[in-house]
């Protein structure tokens, strides 16, 4: 065997001992959920195969008078599976499941039937007698399944960062950018291995970008916890400029003693659910301790806070209609304020929200008739 091909040999094993690793880890890591920890370790696993199956196709390569069919069986295990991983991936983040995004899985189905029939037909690759390897008169329908698998990616990955309101958007693009080099210049230039060094990388980065964003989220109302707001606030310095949004759930000790702690976590869930679902368009909501809640808007449009505060009011009146709960779902209490400048500024524009959402907490108490507008 040549050098390069010892060198591929060596890259190519310690990709799989990384992925053997990732995998592990990623099973026993207590942080994530289980669907994620499934799903990393089952991406770790199926590109520690597509690996093995290439290492498998160089040395059949370098073997002389070698029988075709240990080539054509590395082959055809390396082009069915390669695209899944991207798809396994995705499930491992993804928030939601959408008509686009199922239908771009199709392709990379039907290319595996194909890769697998290419054992005998030839049409998505070709193993000669000699062992040596042709693309077949598919060939593009394996790079057009690769290439939808990782649109999957990329819109499952989106919609996440989204969820978890991240704000490192950069990282992330260079999350999905990486790979995709790395598979392109494979696909250019046949003998230069370096696709699966890529993916191998991309799996860990993508592992630990994930792992990230989960100690960012509050685990029971799924918003940003208060570690991260207190690491925002402290960056904050004189060009900083917006609103914030401060929210305390009424007399929330009371439900909690009369329903429950579990009702009480209902409460809380609910509560940051439509927090996120009203704000999550104007700023970043986090949850700032027991029954506080908080909104960083990038906007000073006062009119634009108004619309998303009067929009919350209505569906916390709207579902303390339903007549399904099991318990009394409590009002919460708002208040903003604008900041300029420091985490000195912002300090007492939280200051200023604090005394409105007590002013409009009192004004209710006082009159319980009194609308929750503001």
């Amino acid at each position: 065997m040549t050098d390069l091909v010892k060198n591929y040999i060596a890259v190519d094993t310690m990709c799989a001992v990384a992925l053997i690793v990732l995998a592990y880890v990623s099973w026993n890591n207590v942080l994530l959920i289980e669907r994620m920890k499934k799903q990393f370790s089952l991406a770790a696993l199926i590109a520690m195969t597509v690996i093995a199956a290439e290492l498998g196709c160089v040395v059949f390569e370098n073997i002389e008078f070698m029988d075709s069919v240990p080539a054509r069986i590395a082959n055809c295990i390396g082009f069915s599976l390669s695209p899944v991983i991207a798809i396994v991936l995705s499930e491992a983040f993804s928030v939601e499941k959408g008509k686009i995004r199922l239908l771009l899985t199709i392709p990379v189905w039907i290319n595996f039937v194909f890769a697998i029939s290419s054992f005998w037909t030839g049409l998505v690759f070709k193993v000669n007698a000699d062992t040596s390897y042709l693309r077949g008169p598919l060939f593009g329908m394996y790079v057009g399944a690769y290439l939808c698998s990782y649109a999957v990616l990329i819109m499952g990955a989106v919609k996440s960062v989204k969820h978890y309101q991240c704000h490192t958007k950069r990282t992330f693009i260079m999350l999905l950018v990486f790979p995709i080099m790395g598979t392109t210049v494979q696909l250019i230039l046949p003998h230069v291995h370096v696709s699966w060094l890529c993916v191998t990388l991309s799996l860990i980065l993508f592992y630990a970008y994930f792992c990230m964003l989960t100690e960012t989220q509050d685990t029971l109302t799924g918003l940003l916890n208060r570690n991260v707001y207190g690491q925002h606030t402290k960056r904050m310095d004189y060009r900083a400029i917006g609103m914030v949004i401060v929210f305390d759930l009424d007399s929330f000790k009371q439900i909690n003693d009369l329903y429950g702690h579990q009702w009480g976590d209902f409460c809380l869930q609910m509560t940051g659910k439509l927090i996120k679902d009203c704000f999550y368009k104007i700023g970043l909501c986090y949850r700032i301790g027991g029954d506080e809640f908080c909104v960083i808007c990038q906007t000073t449009d006062e009119q634009k806070v108004k619309d998303a505060l009067r929009q919350f009011h209505q569906r916390i009146d709207e579902t303390r209609t339903n007549k399904n709960l099991q318990g009394e779902l409590p009002l919460v209490s708002t208040g903003y304020a604008i900041f300029h400048g420091s985490a000195g500024e912002y300090d007492v524009a939280v200051k200023k929200a604090d005394e409105q959402m007590y002013g409009f907490k009192n004004d209710r108490k006082r009159n319980p008739d009194t609308s929750q507008k503001q």
